[in-house]
């Protein structure tokens, strides 16, 4: 697995920013391949505790007064973006950053509903991005991509369980969740 933040790993960006409440968005649709990847993302953490999970689909901005009502301290928006990178690489990438990345898949900016829900919030909000391969209507998962999720999951699962990370009191530890 790539990363694209500088001169830091992967694991201890997201180890400094999963802190206190958190909330990750899955977002993709599952008609198209890779396009899915934060679909699957938010699939493989349901149910971890400390970790609330929300399936947005491809209609994240449907969840933005849900998301902010969770009182989250962190929102990470899980979701496939064209970097110009391989299949499969990933990269943290800030609110303001994402004009650079659309258009996308979405009816409204990615980076638009981040600043939505930042502004609802007032958490932390990033989009965690994995470039997708296959993107056609009925294609399968990439191997690269799959890999991506699985790792990604795997890693965000010992973070968050290692951290303490919690969801508010009122708040259910596995989130809305649906297949994708």
């Amino acid at each position: 697995m790539t990363v694209g933040h500088a001169r830091a790993t992967l694991p201890d960006v997201l180890a400094a920013r999963l802190v206190g409440h958190v909330v990750l968005v899955g977002v993709g649709n599952p008609l198209f391949g890779d396009d899915n990847a934060g679909c699957l993302v938010a699939n493989g953490l349901a149910g971890v505790p400390g970790l609330h999970v929300i399936q947005a689909d491809d209609v994240p901005e449907r969840h933005v007064v849900q998301i902010a009502d969770r009182a989250p301290d962190v929102v990470v928006l899980v979701d496939a973006v064209d970097l110009g990178a391989a299949a499969g690489s990933v990269a943290i990438l800030e609110k303001e950053a994402m004009a650079r990345y659309e258009p996308s898949t979405h009816r409204v900016p990615l980076g638009l509903i981040a600043e939505f829900i930042q502004r609802a919030s007032g958490a932390d909000v990033f989009v965690f991005a994995i470039q997708p391969g296959r993107v056609q209507l009925g294609a399968d998962l990439s191997p690269e991509v799959a890999r991506s999720v699985e790792s990604l999951c795997e890693l965000i699962r010992q973070l968050v369980t290692a951290s303490g990370t919690s969801v508010p009191r009122d708040a259910s530890p596995a989130g809305e969740t649906a297949p994708c």
